[in-house]
C-alpha cells in the first residue's frame, strides 16, 4: 500500500513540474471555497490511480463528495491533493500531498491509520507510516526530538484567522518558544514534527479541516509524539471533511503538557 501511496504523489508531482500545471487558473468558485485547477487535476491523478489499482476504497476527498472505488471496499483513504494551495498560487515553493488510509470499518482518527504518506511536492521530500512500523523520511526511520522545554523548542504556529488572543497569550506570556516558524502548508507543517524539525506545531481556533492533518498526525505518533485538541485530549473523530479542528502537536509529553497549560491560561 505504501508503494501506491509513494506512486500517486510520484505522479502528482510530476504533474507539477509539467508545463500543463497552471498556478492561478480557477476551477470553481463560491463565497465559502476557492478550488484552483491543479488542486482539482491533483485530485483526478490520485482518483485515476486508486481505480487502476485493484484495491476498493472510500474516498474522502476536499473537492468531491464522498464516493467508493468498488461495490465494497476495504479501505476508507482521505485525501489533501494539495495542501498549500495559496502558497502554489503565490509562486512560494512548499506545498504537500496528504494521503492517509484505514480499514473501512475504524474510527477517522490518527491512531487507526494504516499507512500514511506526506510528500512535499516541490522537494520531493517524503514523509510515510504504517501502523505499528515507525515513521520514515526519505526512507530512513525518523522520530520527533526529545525537547521537553518550551523556552528551547522550534514551534510551528498558524496565524491564518487563528484566535488572536491565544497566540498572543503563547507569543508574550513567559516562557515563549525560541523559535517560531510556518510554511503555509498544515500538513508539512504538522508533519515536520516527526522528523525533529519543529519540536511543535500549534493551530488552534477550530478552522483546521481533517484531510490536512490526519496523515501527518499519524505519522508523528508513530515517531512519538503528541497529538491532541486546544485541550489536551485526543482529537474526536473525523466525520465529514467540513468539521474543523484545533490542533496541538508536540515532541514530548512535557513540552505537550508546558503548551496546552499555557493555552488553558488564557
Amino acid at each position: 500500500m505504501l508503494e501506491l501511496l509513494e506512486q500517486l504523489f510520484r505522479q502528482v508531482r510530476a504533474y507539477a513540474q509539467s508545463e500543463r500545471f497552471a498556478g492561478s487558473q480557477v476551477y470553481a468558485q463560491s463565497p465559502e471555497h476557492t478550488t484552483m485547477q491543479f488542486d482539482r487535476d491533483a485530485e483526478d491523478i490520485i482518483i485515476s490511480g486508486l481505480i487502476d489499482s485493484g484495491y476498493g476504497f472510500e474516498v474522502l476527498t476536499e473537492e468531491r463528495p464522498r464516493f467508493t472505488t468498488a461495490p465494497s471496499p476495504t479501505h476508507r483513504i482521505v485525501i489533501d491533493p494539495i495542501d498549500g494551495s495559496n502558497n502554489v498560487t503565490r509562486g512560494i515553493m512548499t506545498a504537500g500531498v496528504s494521503l492517509a488510509v484505514l480499514p473501512i470499518d475504524a474510527p477517522i482518527i490518527g491512531e487507526q491509520v494504516q499507512w500514511a504518506l506526506v510528500g512535499e511536492l516541490f522537494s520531493g521530500t517524503v514523509y510515510q507510516a504504517q501502523r505499528g512500523g515507525g515513521a520514515f523520511r526519505n526512507g530512513r526511520r525518523c522520530k520527533a526530538s526529545e525537547e521537553k522545554d518550551l523556552a528551547h523548542c522550534l514551534a510551528g504556529i498558524n496565524f491564518d484567522g487563528r484566535d488572536v488572543r491565544t497566540i498572543q497569550n503563547i507569543l508574550t506570556r513567559q516562557p515563549i518558544p525560541a523559535e517560531v516558524r510556518r510554511t503555509g502548508s498544515s500538513a508539512i507543517d504538522s508533519v515536520y514534527v516527526a522528523s525533529g524539525t519543529y519540536d511543535a506545531f500549534i493551530d488552534i481556533g477550530e478552522r483546521l479541516t481533517g484531510e490536512s492533518f490526519l496523515a501527518s498526525s499519524s505519522i508523528v505518533l508513530e515517531a512519538g509524539g503528541i497529538v491532541s485538541d486546544h485541550l489536551g485530549k485526543p482529537l474526536r473523530p473525523i466525520t465529514n471533511l467540513e468539521d474543523t479542528f484545533s490542533l496541538v502537536i508536540a515532541s514530548t509529553r512535557e513540552l505537550h503538557k508546558a503548551i496546552i497549560n499555557k493555552i488553558s491560561v488564557h
